[in-house]
Parts: structure tokens; sequence; C-alpha cells
């Protein structure tokens, strides 16, 4: 689903908005305005913010409809079924219009024993997905499927200074290739499924997904990219309307049959657990980082670091007076605020201890998008999101001279300060020493 979080000022208490209402959110500026939202009202909250005289109405929407939510299927398709038509069939079945483009399924090979399906559309929709590893969403009263790393017959959508791009996009890699985070001037016409067509001089680079181990030649801020994920934003007290843009360049997905992935069911530096705990540790490992939308071996990544690799629930710092202590290395403050102690994390087993590296990691949900975020989230919460220049700590001047002093480590260069790069280069480190230990 696609969400919205809409939030009206001063809206008179009779206006009869109400949980299940249909609403509709246009956007845009004067030559370009439509529809960026459809759906339904699932909460109405009023609010005030402190000290401030306007009552908020705040409306908590999802995509979908009262009418067509989840939907149900009975569909039963013979030997040789492909799987464009199930899920056109499924689509039939709810029903609701679909986007999607056969040409991106023509390698997948045809079902051998048919395809049958009874219940619930979504639950259907999830395990082809899983299965044919593609993407889909339920969005502007339409299901859009499709697969990231291919190439879309869709006319591109130029992205430049001259057409409202706001700032430098940040070029990225990860397990579906290369991508770029890109913001714009709010264009209604893009879509999920959209292509974008990027031209920038400038670009910033966040490598903390680790493929890209060094800059490439593609590694440019220049070119055509699927877009797989938008967030609208705007404000009516500020003149500005914007669009954020997750994009894939097609053709760029890397080589992963030699890395360890969930899909191939093996997780890095799992060799190094314990026997009696490695059962029970792999699946806290799976499980917690499902919920927190994680990879596994982001997280095995970062406890590798933190713990010297030895994944020790009592690893301490070495420092003189700090109480860093456990897998992520939990400092008494951190501790006390979950509910627990350094001492009492200090005496579970590493699996009991998962359940705290949970509940620190919560927050974070949802704003992780790679393994260098993953790190920052323990390190320095302020440096998810940045781009590898972004400077954390400086060693001469600025008001965090004392976690230069205790990271210093960490400036190989000897530069004076430390930038996020800095940082992440040591727990991509520990990701392909890992899968020498990968079971």
């Amino acid at each position: 689903m696609s969400y919205a979080d809409i939030r009206l000022y001063n809206l008179n208490k009779e206006s009869g908005i109400a949980n299940g209402a249909s609403i509709i959110l246009k956007a845009g500026y004067t030559d370009n305005i439509d529809a960026i939202f459809t759906g339904i009202v699932t909460n109405v909250l009023r609010e005030r913010e402190p000290g401030a005289p306007e009552i908020i109405t705040r409306l908590i929407c999802r995509s979908g409809s009262a009418a067509v939510d989840r939907g149900s299927a009975q569909v039963s398709l013979g030997p040789g079924a492909r799987v464009e038509e199930a899920i056109r069939a499924l689509a039939r079945e709810w029903p609701i219009p679909i986007d999607i483009d056969n040409e991106q399924f023509a390698d997948d090979q045809p079902m051998a024993r048919g395809y049958w399906a009874d219940g619930d559309i979504p639950t259907a929709m999830d395990n082809l997905a899983r299965s044919y590893k593609f993407d889909w969403l339920q969005h502007m009263g339409r299901m859009y499927v499709t697969k990231p790393d291919m190439k879309r017959n869709s006319t591109s959508i130029k992205i430049n200074q001259l057409t409202g791009m706001i700032g430098i996009p940040e070029i990225t890699r990860g397990p579906n290739g290369l991508g770029v985070f890109v913001s714009a001037q709010l264009n209604p016409s893009i879509m999920v499924s959209s292509v974008i067509d990027l031209k920038s001089e400038f670009a910033t680079y966040n490598t903390g997904n680790l493929y890209l181990s060094e800059v490439q030649p593609e590694a440019v801020p220049v070119g055509e990219y699927n877009v797989f994920a938008l967030r609208y934003s705007g404000d009516s007290h500020s003149d500005q309307w914007r669009v954020d843009i997750d994009g894939i360049r097609w053709g760029t997905k890397p080589d992963l049959r030699s890395i360890s992935t969930p899909e191939n069911g093996k997780i890095i530096w799992m060799s190094r657990i314990n026997d009696i705990e490695f059962e029970a540790f792999k699946s806290k490992v799976v499980a917690i980082t499902q919920n927190l939308s994680l990879q596994p071996n982001w997280l095995m990544a970062v406890m590798a670091w933190e713990t010297k690799k030895t994944f020790s629930p009592s690893a301490r710092n070495r420092d003189k007076g700090s109480t860093a202590t456990g897998l992520i290395q939990f400092v008494e403050k951190t501790a006390r605020g979950l509910g627990t102690t350094t001492a009492r994390l200090a005496t579970m087993s590493a699996v009991e201890q998962l359940d705290w590296v949970e509940k620190y990691y919560k927050p974070y949900s949802g704003s992780v998008r790679n393994l260098g975020d993953a790190y920052m989230a323990v390190l320095w919460p302020a440096g998810i999101g940045k781009p590898d220049s972004y400077i954390m700590w400086q060693r001469d001047t600025g008001p965090y001279q004392r976690e230069y002093a205790a990271n210093s480590g960490l400036d190989r260069e000897k530069k004076g300060y430390i930038t996020r790069g800095d940082a992440v280069s040591r727990v991509d480190e520990m990701y392909v020493e890992g899968n020498r230990f990968a079971k």
C-alpha cells in the first residue's frame, strides 16, 4: 500500500470527515496539478502544537477503498500458464486496474503445474512476488507490478536543474543495482512505474550498501533510472512542494552468487556463533531484521565490528571510563533508557540480548536504507541518510571534539575530522570478511 499523512489547519469540528471516508489529494504547481494519492481515511486525529494557536485535524490514510479492500479470489490456471497471466487474473478478481509490462516477465519459465489461488489476494500477490522477484503496490486506485532492475517501456521524465531538481542527487548501490536518490519540485506525472532521465553535473555518494566498493564509470548522476519509491511532501505555509525519488538503473544488478543473502539461506559471520546457540541466534536475527525492515547481513556486520568479531553479549569497550557493553555496545544511559542496565545485558545470552538490540533499533525502522545507515543508528544517528562526505566530528573545532577523540582511529588519513564514509568503511570491511564465515 501507499500511505498519506494529511494535516488540515483549523478545520470545523462538524466537517464530517470520519474513519472510512474516501479521499483524493491533489497537489502540484499551477501548470501541473493532479491527484497524487487516492484512498481511505483510517484515523482522524485532532491535535494542537504547543504554543501555537492552530488546531490541526490530522488524517491518516492508506491507498485502496472501503469497497475494494483486500479482496478474495478463486483462480485456477492450467499447466503452462505464465506468471503475468496469474497476476492479471488476480487483478480481475479484486477487481482493480493493473499496470504491468509483460516484457519484464518474458524470461520467466511457464508454470509447469499451472496456478491455483483461493483466498486473500494481497497474500497471493506476495507469494508470487517472492517467487518471481517483482514488486507490487496498490496506489492511485491501480495495482502497479514491476521488476525494478529491468528495462521499462515508459517515456522518461527529465529531471535536471531546468525542470525543478532540488539539491544534488545521491548515488547509491544496493542488491537491486546502481541507485539514485533525488528530489524535485512536485510533479504528479511521476509515478512508481515511471522512468526518470536524470542529468546533474554533481552528485554525492553513499556507499553504505557495500556493493559499491569502488566508484564505477556508470556511477554518475546521468542517465535513465526506474522509479521504485516516491515520497511527496509540502506545506501550505511554504512555497516548496517536493517529491523525493528512489531510482534504480536497470541492468546494473550485481552478481550476488558469491555473497551471502537471505535468499540463498546464508548469513555472514554465522559460523562464529557457538553451536549451542546457532539455530536460535540465526532465527532471531532473521526475525528481528524482518520486523525492523533491515537486512540480516547489515546487523551482523555491525555486531561483528562492535564486538571485535566475537559476538559476545558481554563484550566491553576497552577505553577507560566507557560503559559500552554487548552486541552493539550499549552505553549505560542507553541501556537504562531501554529499561535495563549494562550489568544485566552482560549476563544475558547472545540470543536474549538480541531482544534489546531490536528494541534499540525500533525507532529507526523505516529510515535505515543501507548498511551505512544501520551502523549510523548505533554510532551517530544524525548520520542516517547522509552522504559519505558528511562530517560527523572534528578534532580542533566544533561541539564534538570529545567524540572525535574517542573515535580517532576512524580518521586513518589524519585529516582532523571524521566523515560518515570513514566510519562506514569499517563495517563495509566486516561485511566483506564476514562472507568467509557465512553459514
